[in-house]
């Protein structure tokens, strides 16, 4: 707490200690709730997008994705899930006022919303004495990736990574897309 305070006096900044919370188990920011093991989607925010019903225009399908991106390196897959979602809300010019719901769509709106209520959601901190396992997938849409780190008892997840692939790549054989996954999220992840 010394060293932080510290910090901000060097800088200049000024804190208001009615917003401060000092020694508490866990604090909301930032659409998320934090404690001492590990970051979750706050339940608040959680309940707001599962409430929603399906979008019906193309400000709604955007602001469905608006909300539930804040939760993508929590969600496995994110890319591919919301792949479909993309697709209605990629307009050329000509024609950005067509909007179109499909079985696809609502297909990736109720897995959202089943991953956002059944999966855990929670990223683990890394742990600098064990190692890093980075897994790598590729699709006809994106490319992906899990940042775990495994110990006798248990399995963390530090992070999800995932891409829409754009048309050039879509059209490499699957060891390109496979290397491709690999050095894309590697590039990604290398802060840890």
């Amino acid at each position: 707490l010394n060293e932080i305070l510290s910090i901000l006096h060097t800088a200049s900044v000024q804190i208001n200690p009615d917003k401060c919370s000092i020694a508490v188990p866990e604090i909301d920011f930032s659409s998320h709730t934090i404690n001492e093991r590990h970051i979750k989607p706050n339940g608040d925010k959680i309940k707001a997008i599962t409430d929603l019903p399906p979008p019906h225009t193309l400000k709604e399908t955007n602001e469905f994705l608006g909300k539930i991106i804040w939760y993508r390196k929590s969600i496995g897959n994110f890319t591919f899930i919301a792949a479909s979602l993309h697709k209605v809300t990629n307009k050329t010019k000509s024609h950005r006022h067509e909007f179109f719901w499909g079985p696809d769509q609502q297909q990736s709106f109720e897995q959202f919303k089943r991953i956002l209520t059944t999966s855990p959601l929670f990223l683990e901190y890394p742990d600098s004495s064990t190692p890093f396992i980075l897994t790598t997938d590729d699709s006809d849409v994106g490319i992906g990736g899990i940042l775990r780190q495994e110990n006798s008892t248990s399995t963390k997840i530090n992070y999800f990574e995932s891409r829409i692939l754009n048309d050039i790549e879509r059209k490499y054989g699957t060891f390109e897309k496979e290397a491709l996954a690999i050095y894309w999220c590697i590039s990604e992840l290398r802060s840890y």
